[in-house]
């Protein structure tokens, strides 16, 4: 079968089901659609429509992205945006076409709230029901926060326990990931990092005692060591650049380790934030570097210059947000202004040999910061965030690109008609400067109510998508992603 019939086929299946599954949502409130339950069973594969431009020949392979998707049993809703199940979804192009599919991570929590008709496992906001059996950190794994390819094999990743080994076609669970027997159930968190060579880091944390995993190429462990950072603070990204690990140790602090974990987070800004610099090839070679108090979710990446000095941005706040209480009133249909607008601002931090550490302010509000991956660890330009707000609606309206060279920021608005999420930045192949790279990621368009992807020439954001595609349906927002070539 040639793959234009098959991909009408599929379109043609799909169609009638996903019309009748389009919640009825007034338009004033479609961003709800972002914080409504998908179909139990996922999205069978189904095509997407071009709207315009065209896919570019070199651009090929899938795009998969992970996020919170269960935010409802009947009318119990999620207590944190952070606790509902996980749900992976896959945009393959191929021959100028764009197909989705979509399905939960089977972890044992999801099996059994899914046959209880409710929620029962503890989780970051969520306080657990009493007679939940839980032997273990895996039992209440969400498996909702992002997704690596790793040896052949797409894990769904969760800050509290292990990796959840998928099928990369199928999306079929086949149980969490063992690295190693005396790492079973170890947690390990949602921001691996990749070296140019495959080689994979990533951090285990738990509370005071940090372990750092090192995974070779072909996706088997290499080694794992632990370290002390000296107190229990909330941790989901680092940074890594080519010869040294480090873990920002930002001054919101775990008070006590049960859940839900929200309600025993302190903020405690005379403590500042403090980088604490790990050399790869040996543990015990640590340098500390104290920093301005701040809160963050994400880092873009790091580098080292050659004075020895580490550069890398951050989306910095000036206090936590999205903590206890946190998204409950979007995934319960109400919006705060005050509340759900706090933007961070993107900075280039920079951590000296000696001395304290200092911040370079962009004055872009932004969040989500992507850099070329090729580029991981090594000294890069650019930077890509999400960006802008529409007034009335959670979520952000369009992506940027700041060359901390020159200062400038490229950018392209969507308008307040759509939602966006995370963009990756793509290489084109053959070209290894930094500029020759596309810009990928999916919006929820509120009038079509329907799920859309793009794909922009990074070098040009400004000129606006270089394609665009339409789903028949809409899912819900995602957290993160990665893009892996044809």
């Amino acid at each position: 079968m040639t793959l234009d019939r098959r991909l009408f086929l599929l379109s043609a299946a799909a169609l009638p089901a996903c019309q009748m599954m389009e919640p009825r949502i007034a338009m004033p409130d479609a961003w709800r659609l972002g914080y409504t339950n998908p179909p139990a069973d996922g999205f069978e594969p189904a095509v997407m429509r071009k709207m315009s431009g065209r896919l570019p020949d070199a651009f090929g392979g899938t795009l998969y992205r992970n996020g919170p998707a269960q935010f409802a049993y009947g009318g119990q809703t999620a207590q944190h945006w952070f606790d509902g199940d996980g749900m992976v979804q896959a945009i393959r192009f191929e021959g100028g076409a764009a197909v989705h599919r979509g399905r939960f991570v089977a972890t044992p929590k999801r099996k059994g709230e899914q046959a209880a008709g409710r929620f029962l496992a503890p989780g970051f906001g969520t306080e657990a029901d009493p007679e939940y059996p839980l032997g273990s950190a895996d039992d209440a794994n969400a498996a909702n926060t992002s997704v690596l390819m790793s040896g052949g094999e797409l894990l769904a990743l969760w800050e509290g326990g292990s990796a959840w080994r998928m099928d990369p076609d199928t999306l079929e669970s086949r149980g969490p990931k063992i690295w190693r027997d005396d790492l079973a159930g170890m947690p390990f968190l949602a921001h691996p990092k990749r070296e140019p060579d495959g080689t994979v880091w990533n951090l285990a944390p738990g509370g005071r005692r940090v372990g750092f995993y090192r995974i070779n190429p072909d996706g088997t462990i290499r080694d794992f060591g632990l370290v002390d950072i000296g107190v229990a603070a909330y941790m989901h990204d680092w940074a890594m650049t080519a010869s040294e690990l480090i873990i920002l140790v930002q001054p919101w602090i775990l008070k006590r380790s049960r859940p839900p974990f929200a309600a025993h987070l302190a903020w405690e800004p005379e403590r500042g934030l403090v980088a604490q610099v790990y050399n790869k090839n040996d543990f015990s070679l640590k340098r500390t570097v104290q920093c301005p108090p701040r809160a963050f979710y994400h880092t873009g990446s790091a580098w080292t210059d050659a004075d020895g000095a580490i550069h890398l941005d951050v989306a910095f706040y000036d206090r936590p947000v999205l903590g206890q209480g946190g998204g409950a009133n979007l995934i319960a249909g109400k919006y705060a202004t005050s509340v759900d607008e706090i933007e961070p601002e993107v900075c280039l931090l920079t951590l000296p040999i000696k001395g304290d550490g200092v911040l370079r302010e962009s004055g872009l509000q932004g969040e989500f910061l992507q850099a070329d991956p090729r580029r991981s660890g090594l000294f890069r330009r650019h930077v890509l965030v999400l960006t802008g707000r529409a007034p009335g609606r959670p979520g952000h309206t369009g992506v940027a690109r700041i060359d901390w060279n020159t200062g400038d920021v490229a950018r392209f608005d969507f308008g307040p008609g759509q939602m966006v999420e995370e963009f990756l930045v793509v290489p084109k192949p053959g070209d290894m400067t930094e500029a020759a790279a596309w810009a990928v990621g999916r919006t929820l368009n509120l009038e079509a109510r329907a799920s859309e992807v793009h794909v922009f020439d990074l070098a040009r954001l400004a000129d606006g998508p270089v394609v665009t595609y339409r789903a028949p349906r809409s899912w819900p927002l995602g957290f993160h992603g990665t893009f892996v070539a044809a």
